[in-house]
């Protein structure tokens, strides 16, 4: 790639197509569509054009001009979207070479290209393993015990197995998140079946918390906070279908349980009610996550130990807080003090601000709340149900909050 700056004309109709390009691109890859509309106008702003961009989760809508000529529209479908941080990190560089008029426009477009194609930055096997730890892992937080703990990480791979076959059928896809609270609940039930003493919400919880959409919930609010209103309110939607999905696989096993009067007798105490696993369990834990879904999440090799100090910071602000604070405003502190590390790692290493905050976000995301929450309406508890859904909401607020507010004490200086 030439360093030496290159300084051409672009014609309207290039830039329109790479913005377009460079849109669609970045909704792709999980960007939030106020960054993806931010992005956009600052291009075409500095190829001496005005753009007017209109991104939500499904489709992007672009109107550019320069001086008094009359406007060129184009709109595109977004068909697939899932948070890919590695090729989220690779696209933000090659916009910002042309920015900085390092490379043409037609050779960002033909690496845009290449991006798409690329292989993921880990192999499939090591993505086996991360499921399987994400779910391990998170079962520890859960107050699961060691036999749980296996249990969980079975889960994962179960899961990811899952899923792989059902991406491969397009009309299949759609069934994933169901599919996910099936065999969540399935397991749960054969391994309570076989040792009663194993908690099945603890099993359940520590597996689905790979399919709950905490993190869209999270970026649905934040993106009515930046009033974004439509794109948000689909985002909230979308997150609300997921939670529907696998509470109805999950209610599958219940329903076919009750009907054979196959229901086991024994009472297993809330895991709540357990004493916490010892502090070295907790790091161990802390780290086989925060490595876990930084591979989910396809966060570049070079920033893996970005992504476990983002973890860490997370996870000892939100557990120090909590010992003082009501649980809202321990996530606001933990928000606040992970976004400006992410703040201030974009500054260092110029790479998108979403690389180092997502990783230590993941533990923060207030989806299981969510999740108990109409798991409690689908048992009849409404009171309990309503008390955790609005907890949830305050929970993700609060995390929205913090982030908005570190945003302003320390900009990360880049538009992603």
């Amino acid at each position: 790639m030439s360093t030496e700056r290159v300084s051409l004309q672009l014609s309207l109709d290039d830039v329109v197509e790479y913005l377009t390009g460079v849109g669609t691109t970045l909704m792709s890859y999980g960007c939030s569509t106020h960054r993806t509309e931010n992005v956009v106008r600052l291009i075409a702003e500095i190829e001496g054009c005005t753009a007017h961009a209109f991104a939500l989760p499904t489709g992007f809508w672009l109107s550019v001009r320069r001086g008094d000529s009359n406007p060129v529209v184009r709109m595109t479908r977004v068909h697939e979207w899932a948070l890919d941080l590695d090729r989220l990190s690779t696209v933000d560089r090659v916009f910002n070479d042309v920015i900085d008029r390092k490379i043409t426009l037609k050779e960002a477009r033909a690496l845009i290209v290449a991006v798409e194609k690329q292989p993921p930055p880990y192999p499939r096997l090591l993505s086996w393993l991360a499921s399987a730890s994400a779910a391990g892992a998170s079962a520890v937080f859960f107050r699961a015990r060691l036999l749980e703990v296996g249990v969980a990480a079975l889960g994962g791979l179960l899961l990811y197995l899952a899923s792989r076959v059902l991406r491969s059928r397009p009309e299949a896809k759609l069934l994933e998140n169901f599919i996910g609270g099936l065999v969540a609940a399935c397991l749960a039930w054969a391994a309570t079946a076989l040792n009663p003493n194993l908690s099945r919400e603890v099993i359940v919880l520590s597996v689905v918390i790979l399919l709950v959409p905490g993190m869209t919930l999270t970026t649905g609010l934040s993106e009515l906070a930046n009033r974004n209103l439509v794109a948000g309110g689909a985002r909230l939607m979308q997150a609300l279908m997921v939670f529907l999905s696998i509470l109805i696989g999950i209610a599958g096993p219940i329903a076919v349980e009750r009907a054979l009067h196959l229901r086991l007798h024994h009472v297993v105490a809330s895991a709540a009610s357990r004493d916490a696993p010892a502090v070295w369990i907790q790091v161990v834990a802390l780290l086989a996550s925060a490595i876990a879904f930084s591979i989910v999440f396809a966060v570049p090799r070079r920033y893996l130990w970005a992504a476990v100090i983002s973890g860490a910071l997370g996870w000892i602000v939100t557990g120090q807080a909590a010992i003082y604070l009501p649980g809202s405003i321990a996530a606001f502190a933990a928000a606040l003090i992970v976004s400006l590390y992410a703040n201030a790692c974009a500054r260092a290493t110029k790479r998108p601000t979403q690389v180092f905050l997502m990783p230590g976000m993941v533990l923060l995301v207030p989806g299981s709340f969510g999740f108990l929450s109409l798991e409690s309406f689908l048992r009849g508890e409404f009171l309990g149900g309503a008390a955790k859904g609005f907890e949830m909401f305050m929970i993700a607020g609060s995390i929205v909050i913090g982030t908005l507010l570190a945003n302003v004490v320390l900009p990360s200086r880049k538009v992603l």
